[in-house]
């Protein structure tokens, strides 16, 4: 009864979840996207970090990505499984100076059927996810690095 009432004022919050994504800010400024994945890139982190700020530190990124198909047969048929791997190379620049940098990766499976119009619109949902995830792992990296300066 009484560790009842002890816990009852503790509240327990995810480190990943919503919460607690919306809770952590960083102020960066984001270099202009030179490509679709770049901008994908940038938004996902003003999203997570908040809105881009002109007075801070200069946040750039390189998005390259890896198509593979993925099994060893060569039996043709309707289906077949790929994987994109996404990586992307970032620098955060205050004063001419580096104060992070790194190379994060994300892997995707996706299916293609032969449907041009499919196989463009499972190929760019698994780019979307990959980039997701990876700037994920990016932002809980900028938060290690730059939260403490």
């Amino acid at each position: 009864m009484v560790a009842s009432g002890v816990l009852a004022g503790c509240t327990l919050t995810p480190v990943y979840g919503d919460a607690a994504m919306s809770s952590q800010s960083l102020a960066l400024h984001y270099a202009e996207p030179e490509t679709r994945q770049e901008q994908l890139v940038y938004r996902t982190l003003s999203s997570r970090l908040g809105p881009d700020r002109a007075d801070a530190p200069q946040f750039s990124a390189q998005v390259s990505s890896s198509p593979t198909r993925i099994g060893l047969s060569d039996v043709s048929g309707p289906i077949t499984d790929n994987q994109l791997t996404i990586t992307i190379t970032y620098l955060v620049v205050a004063d001419g100076e580096s104060i992070a940098s790194g190379t994060r990766s994300a892997t995707v499976g996706y299916r293609t059927t032969g449907q041009i119009v499919a196989d463009d619109a499972a190929r760019a949902a698994a780019e979307e996810q990959a980039i997701g995830a990876a700037a994920a792992t990016i932002r809980l990296a900028l938060l290690a690095d730059l939260q403490a300066r």
